[in-house]
């Protein structure tokens, strides 16, 4: 699907756009919808001071509010999608301008709510359930919020904190647009000698290539953009972790970390118990990086060699429509109910899945409880590519399955559940794909590379980005202002110690950290280590069809965000509140490991 010429947002073929009819015919008619919903925000706001007199009052209040939010999402869902589909679209990019302004002028109307839910006493709340069978659907949500009473600032500070979100936020937005409107990298030279164009979406076409001169001009053609404007993204990256930890500090949390976590009670231990796990686990990573040196028959393996496929180039090259095929195929364990809603997915253009000019980089899904889930793809055909939309279809059913078990303050689910779908549907699709093609040496040598580099960029990748993140946060309270120096140093250390003795480095130390979007989102990327090894074990219950696993996977599914996440895992059978399901997943990927220097031997 990769031209050598990025397409225009005009020139992409419509079955490889998503259908954005199914939330609005127009932009016109979104606004037409949003300016009715500020009507909504502002009958909501005629509730301030009177949520405790009665128990009808708050419930009332409660079933508006529910109503405002899943029309707000419809509306804002539809500009988000807009702007990412083309970011140079200047009608798309002031849509979603307009209502991101108007989000922050709702939440302050709307900011009344918290405070006043926390300053009911325990007496008040427990006669209002009794006496109105309508707010059982919220006793969760409204203990949620009461659970975090200590963090909860007055109804003038919460509007305040409202208020200021758009330029809280700016730092965000700022990095989105300068990564996936404004950079650019130029053009490389491909196996036959042609000059095209370098993006994001078809890097890895050149990164992967047998001829090292074209992977190490790619590589470094990546990395130059960055590191000329080193300090912009230092700076925006400074400013983004200073407002979260100012926000922590106003709202009384001891770190952004902790402010972070403690929404879902998730125990900063499970965070650390995650990187000293991961760093215990290091040498098993470094064997991989000894082994593939050895077989590529390197003097000297740099970082632009460690993504070359060992068998050998696109053995299992696939279009989109064979991509989705293979999904289909690998995740037909988990029986019809679940196909029926990948079917949905994939023939009602839920999909955007060409690359062109000035879309996304990347790839995620957004759900909308009004209508469905988007995913947002940059195709190439490569495996990885089905691999990436065997994990955003994860999300997708995730919020599928959920959204029909689920009211819609209950339906989204928290990342630290999220991810375990996704990652989920990626080791399915590794057991299928070694079983297929069990009798054929070099694929299967191909397959458990792909698993590797997987479980290497998921959970060591991660877990060093973890370290990464919390490291600049707690630098960036403690100094106040993260230079582009320091934030090289510590990436490159970083990088040396989860690399290890046998990758020489190369190139810039700032495309290390620079080039990562996750970052500003606050204390995410450790989730997708946790989640992986959480998936690693439910995927084996569900693949070995041991008793009950499939019905405990269904039913997590559809738990959406009605529990802690914590709790959620645990009924479907994991604990992550000790290293036990980290452990488990390194020994199965020790396992892939002994298995592939076996085939290579």
């Amino acid at each position: 699907m990769a031209e050598e010429k990025l397409l225009s947002r005009a020139e992409v073929p419509e079955n490889l756009k998503w259908n954005l009819a199914l939330l609005y015919q127009s932009d016109a008619d979104m606004k037409a919808d949003f300016e009715q919903t500020t009507k909504l925000v502002d009958q909501f706001a005629e509730f301030q001071g009177t949520l405790a007199t009665t128990a009808a009052n708050l419930a009332k209040a409660l079933i508006l509010s529910k109503q405002i939010d899943e029309e707000l999402e419809k509306e804002f869902v539809y500009a988000f999608l807009r702007r990412d589909s083309d970011t140079t679209d200047a009608t798309a990019t002031e849509l979603y301008g307009m209502i991101s302004s108007q989000m922050s002028s709702i939440s302050a109307k709307m900011a009344f709510f918290e405070p006043e839910i926390v300053e009911m006493d325990d007496t008040t709340i427990d006669g209002f359930f009794a006496a109105e069978p309508k707010l059982a659907e919220f006793k969760f949500m409204l203990t949620k919020i009461r659970n975090e009473k200590a963090h909860v600032l007055s109804n003038l500070e919460e509007q305040l904190l409202s208020r200021a979100s758009k330029a809280l936020n700016a730092p965000d937005e700022i990095y989105n647009t300068l990564n996936d409107a404004d950079l650019t990298f130029g053009t490389v030279h491909d196996d036959d000698g042609n000059e095209v164009q370098l993006t994001h979406g078809n890097r890895s076409q050149f990164t992967e290539s047998q001829n090292r001169e074209v992977r190490k001009e790619a590589v470094l053609a990546y990395e130059k953009p960055y590191n000329e404007l080193r300090n912009t993204f230092a700076q925006t990256l400074n400013s983004y972790m200073g407002m979260h930890n100012m926000t922590a500090d106003v709202r009384h949390y001891s770190s952004a970390r902790q402010a972070s976590l403690s929404s879902n009670q998730i125990d900063e231990q499970v965070y650390d118990t995650l990187v000293s796990s991961v760093n215990q686990h290091l040498d098993l990573a470094h064997r991989w990086y000894a082994l593939k040196k050895k077989v590529l028959g390197l003097d000297k393996f740099y970082k632009y060699d460690i993504n070359v496929p060992i068998a050998g180039n696109d053995l299992l090259k696939t279009t989109f429509d064979e991509g989705k095929q293979l999904t289909r195929e690998a995740l037909s364990v988990l029986g019809p109910k679940y196909m029926e809603g990948l079917n949905r997915e994939f023939y009602n253009r839920w999909i955007d899945a060409a690359e062109n000019k000035g879309k996304r980089s990347g790839g995620y899904q957004i759900s909308v409880y009004k209508a469905n889930p988007f995913i947002l793809l940059n195709w190439t055909d490569k495996l990885y590519s089905t691999y990436v939309l065997a994990h955003e279809s994860g999300h997708a059913m995730h919020s599928y399955f959920s959204q029909a078990a689920q009211p819609s303050e209950y339906f989204e689910a928290p990342i630290f559940l999220a991810e375990v779908a996704s990652t989920f549907n990626e080791n399915i699709l590794t057991n299928y794909l070694l079983e297929k093609y069990q009798d054929d040496k070099q694929i299967k040598i191909f397959i458990l590379e792909q698993y590797i580099n997987g479980f290497i960029g998921t959970i060591y990748r991660q877990s060093q980005f973890a370290e990464f993140e919390h490291n600049a946060y707690q630098t960036q309270e403690k100094v106040g202002t993260l230079t582009a120096d320091y934030l090289d140093q510590m990436s490159g250390d970083l990088v040396d110690k989860y690399y290890g003795p046998s990758v020489t480095p190369t190139g810039t130390k700032t495309q290390s950290w620079a080039y990562v979007p996750h970052f500003y989102m606050n204390y995410y990327v450790y989730q997708y280590a946790t989640s992986m090894a959480a998936s690693t074990a439910l995927s084996a219950q569900v693949w070995n069809k041991e008793d009950g696993a499939l019905q405990r996977y269904y039913d997590f599914l559809s738990a959406g965000g009605s529990d802690y996440p914590v709790e959620t895992l645990k009924r479907a059978g994991v604990d992550t509140t000790n290293s036990d399901y980290l452990e488990q997943a390194f020994k199965v990927f020790e396992q892939r490991l002994d298995e592939i220097e076996t085939l290579l031997a």
